[in-house]
């Protein structure tokens, strides 16, 4: 499964980003890998979503690992179940920003409105890259690449609001982020959950694309020799 690590630094954020990413060996073990880190905009905090094969193996990463290394003032994890990850379209705008898209619905309608979100037609400017059950803060939790916040909320008001037991949908743009897998490993794990296999249209869709950052310059999103 996969789970997210929300990590409010007690100092400097950019420093501990830093420190994730020159020890991300240290804040791993044999069943826990870290994927990606990320920073939402509006949040002093950051994202470290990890593979996880044995629960309990995880708790020497959040007892042990993390609070030695970056001593943050608190974190906060939440479960991803069943992710499902989707191809790009090749045709894609350029400099598309990436946003988390979190769901709350009726329990009843769970299943029903992943399915939606699955089958879902997308425009090019406007698609998944992974979507998965959460069921703790939120219930549907969606990774998204979108041309801006006002085409992508334009979008889901249309095609996800209006669904049959959503309560709310949610925002948040991903100002930066960072794959920290091997490369290997990361192809592995996205292509054992692809929804379905890329077609002639679409490709394989990876952080090594370029980004831009609302209100600042476009940069180049770097990897890490380790993911």
């Amino acid at each position: 499964m996969m789970v997210i690590v929300r990590i409010f630094p007690s100092g400097e954020l950019e420093e501990s980003w830093n420190r994730v990413i020159d020890n991300i060996e240290d804040l791993s073990n044999m069943y826990c890998t870290p994927l990606y880190l990320s920073q939402r905009e509006e949040e002093k905090l950051m994202t470290l979503i990890y593979d996880v094969k044995d629960p309990d193996h995880f708790t020497d990463i959040i007892v042990r690992k993390i609070p030695r290394l970056l001593r943050p003032e608190k974190m906060r994890t939440i479960t991803l179940l069943r992710p499902v990850f989707f191809p790009a379209p090749k045709d894609r705008p350029q400099n598309l920003e990436r946003y988390q898209v979190s769901v709350k619905a009726n329990c009843a309608e769970f299943e029903n409105i992943f399915n939606h979100l699955l089958h879902l037609s997308y425009p090019t400017d406007v698609f998944p890259t992974y979507a998965a059950y959460s069921f703790g803060e939120d219930d549907i939790l969606l990774s998204m690449l979108s041309a801006s916040r006002e085409r992508l909320g334009q979008f889901l008001g249309a095609h996800l609001e209006s669904q049959i037991g959503v309560i709310s949908v949610g925002i948040g743009h991903i100002s930066r982020s960072k794959r920290v897998a091997p490369t290997q490993m990361w192809k592995r794990y996205r292509e054992s959950r692809y929804l379905s296999r890329p077609t002639a249209e679409q490709e394989e869709y990876d952080f090594l694309e370029r980004e831009v950052l609302q209100g600042a310059r476009e940069r180049d999103v770097e990897t890490s020799s380790f993911w």
